[in-house]
């Protein structure tokens, strides 16, 4: 590449709450890959335990009242999880309006400048520039996730 490459991007309302909506899907389903595994490695370790231990007189005992207590318990950081969810969804689409209304105010261009030793985004809000060593990418969902520090996504 012996010249510069920029592309000029034309703000689009529908476009950037497509892409901010995709992005708040990506994290979260990140983060909840992990819970699963939290919740899948609790309920093994508790029926494996039960599965060992004789079930004669199980109601009077007090690993029955252990148990029953650590379901409550999963049971509440479950609906945390779910309020969590739900709250933060609602948080960043209010984000999303203002950083779109920030957006119609400015006048700004908005462009991805490339050539033989870097990359960089910019928009009015901010500048991003990387060098092609340093940057990786992910195609998912036909989207294509730059990211310009050189980190595994993890998918």
């Amino acid at each position: 590449m012996t010249e510069d490459i920029i592309i000029n991007l034309k703000f689009n309302e529908n476009i950037e709450r497509d892409n901010q909506n995709f992005y708040f899907k990506y994290v979260w389903k990140k983060a909840f890959k992990s819970w699963i595994k939290i919740i899948v490695f609790t309920f093994t370790v508790v029926f494996l335990f039960l599965g060992f231990y004789p079930i004669e007189n199980f109601d009077t005992n007090l690993l029955y009242y252990i148990i029953k207590y650590m379901e409550i318990f999963l049971s509440g950081y479950r609906f945390i999880l779910i309020y969590q969810y739900f709250a933060s969804k609602k948080k960043f689409k209010n984000e999303v309006e203002s950083i779109i209304a920030e957006y119609k105010e400015t006048d700004q261009i908005s462009y991805i400048g490339m050539n033989d030793k870097e990359i960089e985004f910019k928009n009015p809000f901010n500048t991003i520039s990387s060098v092609w060593g340093k940057t990786s990418f992910l195609l998912q969902d036909n989207y294509l996730l730059i990211n310009p520090i050189k980190l595994t996504f993890h998918y």
